[in-house]
């Protein structure tokens, strides 16, 4: 029996390293061509053919004033610089300005960024293409920007997902002040001479009085933006989606979203009785925006890189706190030295509503189902807060909170004829045709809503999903619909996405038709979208809502899926037969031993 028991036992060591064996090798090298070695650092196969890579980046720098341009004649004595101009009045007298400023502007900037990449790629060829690559994985910015079309199967679908925050501190002082003399040496009064000028010398107007400007601006910056791309047949599709901040409306008209409304103006430059442009800005009074958010300072909170979570999805999260800002209709800017005199007070004298929020919380959570790559994210955004009170601001109730978007859109038809890559145009004598941008399909269901406008006002969004097709089938999906968790009584709240004509943030502006923003040429097309998720009940309070974004590529995940799990359960069976076969002549052996 002894020799029995050690053939049994090494029969079962045998048969588990074949089906094991078997299996695990199917699915890292389908075509027998790749292998688990073959995974380019940083990604690694986080599931069957998700491959992920993750870098986390921290910069900080400092800059300083540079010199302006001086005038006709400039000196400096005691960090002070003196410079002269010569003008002349209709009278033909000259006069000489001396002007004394001194400036001084300094900045301090930090960045931070989290970027989590995902590739797609169930034949593993892609990844195997990337290892046979001398220094392909020292930069996975690059993969998604710039894939090699040759070496991309059709299959493969790129997500990019970037967290950043960014913070940024100046400080600028100026000081001049303008001393007015005749031809004789002697001081003149600069508001008796101003008016006589001649009209080339309109531009030292302002040089009638002393400025002293000192400034010190503060901003912070946070948020995310998700990134697809794949290639369906000769065209490479690339999907950008942007988070881009915060603003609050009055729902004057109770429709749940912001309106925003455009008006006409004309502009004749020359005068000459024909308008030479004309331009979009906001119609305030039409429109429902009230504040836009404002940054000053935060800190990081807790990041947390790619793992795999309970529900077998990749997960990772980001989080700032202790947000400092303020509400308020006109952002302000940085001032630099030569900006003093011009500088609007409208700008800076605004009212503002100075809040603390105490936490925005990211979670990203990647899956695939049956036809989409998902990612699907959940936000957080705390309490506005007095900060002397540090109760929800009652200057909010009976305003409503909108998380503005963009989204961009382009597509790379790939060429089929030798391209110079020194010159973008095609090589003489296989010229292509220009390639024009395809026309969006229209919806069939209700629930969609194709995200193209030519309204100068903001529209709505029926069932919140906005969904980008060409003209063979949809491409990818942003789900704003559904329902919020509203943090004042804790119940659910509905959200109306609304399509913006063009992105703001509060300062009247050029604004274009979405579709004038289409482009075409020789090899690409693209367009950009502006959207809002509009919470009209918010009154200051928290928020918890969950975006969804999906990518649908021509190979379906699940096709992928079943083609590698298909081949696994295959390799199993084989495996398991091979056994079977293996113990039936042992048996056979054994028994004519005996």
């Amino acid at each position: 029996m002894k020799p029995m028991i050690k053939q049994l036992t090494s029969l079962a060591l045998l048969s588990s390293i074949i089906v094991l064996g078997v299996g695990t090798n199917a699915a890292i090298a389908l075509d027998g061509t790749f292998s688990s070695a073959q995974i380019v650092s940083p990604f690694t196969e986080m599931q069957p053919g998700v491959y992920v890579a993750w870098q986390w980046w921290n910069e900080t720098g400092s800059d300083y004033s540079v010199p302006i341009d001086p005038g006709y004649f400039s000196r400096m004595t005691d960090d002070y610089y003196y410079t002269e101009y010569h003008v002349e009045d209709i009278f033909d007298n000259s006069y000489t300005i001396t002007e004394i400023s001194f400036y001084n502007w300094t900045s301090d900037w930090a960045f931070s960024n989290l970027l989590v990449v995902i590739l797609l790629d169930p034949d593993a060829s892609y990844m195997s293409w990337m290892s046979q690559q001398p220094s392909i994985a020292d930069d996975i910015w690059g993969i998604y920007w710039w894939p090699h079309e040759e070496a991309l199967t059709g299959d493969e679908v790129f997500i990019y997902s970037s967290f950043y925050y960014s913070e940024y501190n100046s400080s600028s002082y100026y000081y001049a002040e303008y001393v007015w003399q005749d031809e004789d040496g002697l001081p003149v009064d600069p508001n008796a001479v101003i008016p006589i000028l001649k009209p080339e010398y309109e531009w030292v107007s302002f040089m009638n009085e002393t400025y002293e400007y000192d400034y010190d601006w503060d901003y912070c910056g946070f948020g995310y933006d998700v990134n697809e791309m794949f290639r369906a047949d000769n065209t490479e599709h690339w999907m950008n989606h942007y988070f881009s901040g915060f603003s609050t409306f009055n729902d004057t008209n109770g429709n749940g979203r912001m309106d925003i409304v455009y008006s006409e103006v004309e502009y004749d430059f020359d005068e000459d009785g024909i308008i030479d442009w004309t331009w979009y800005q906001m119609n305030e009074t039409a429109s429902e925006f009230v504040y836009g958010f404002h940054t000053t300072n935060a800190e990081l909170g807790a990041i947390s890189t790619p793992h795999i979570n309970s529900d077998n999805q990749i997960e990772w999260s980001a989080e700032i706190v202790d947000i400092q800002g303020a509400l308020m209709r006109y952002p302000p800017y940085d001032v630099w030295f030569f900006d003093a005199p011009y500088i609007d007070d409208y700008f800076i004298d605004q009212k503002t509503i100075p809040v603390v929020v105490d936490s925005f919380e990211l979670t990203f959570r990647f899956e695939t189902t049956s036809d989409a790559a998902v990612v699907k994210i959940d936000q957080y955004i705390g309490d506005f807060n007095d900060p002397f009170t540090g109760e929800v601001s009652t200057d909010l109730e009976g305003l409503g909170l909108t998380i503005n978007y963009w989204s961009s859109f382009t597509s790379h038809v790939i060429p089929e004829v030798p391209v110079d890559p020194t010159n973008p145009d095609p090589l003489p004598g296989n010229e292509s045709k220009p390639t024009e941008m395809p026309p969006e399909s229209i919806p069939q269901d209700e629930d969609w809503v194709l995200l193209q406008t030519d309204s100068l006002e903001s529209t709505d969004v029926p069932g919140g999903s906005l969904r980008f097709s060409d003209e063979t089938r949809t491409r990818s999906t942003v789900d704003f619909g559904g329902t919020y968790v509203w943090g004042r009584d804790g119940q659910t709240y509905d959200v109306v996405p609304a399509i913006m004509p063009y992105y703001f943030y509060a300062v009247p502006m050029l604004a274009e038709s979405t579709t004038d923003l289409a482009y075409a040429g020789c090899c690409w097309w693209g367009q950009t979208y502006y959207y809002s998720s509009c919470y009209a009940q918010w009154d200051g309070y928290s928020i918890t809502h969950d975006p969804i974004f999906s990518v649908f590529p021509t190979t379906a995940p699940s096709s992928a899926s079943a083609f590698i799990s298909g081949l696994i359960w295959s390799s199993v069976v084989v495996g398991v037969f091979g056994v079977a076969a293996i113990l039936v002549v042992f048996l056979r052996i054994n028994s004519e031993r005996k």
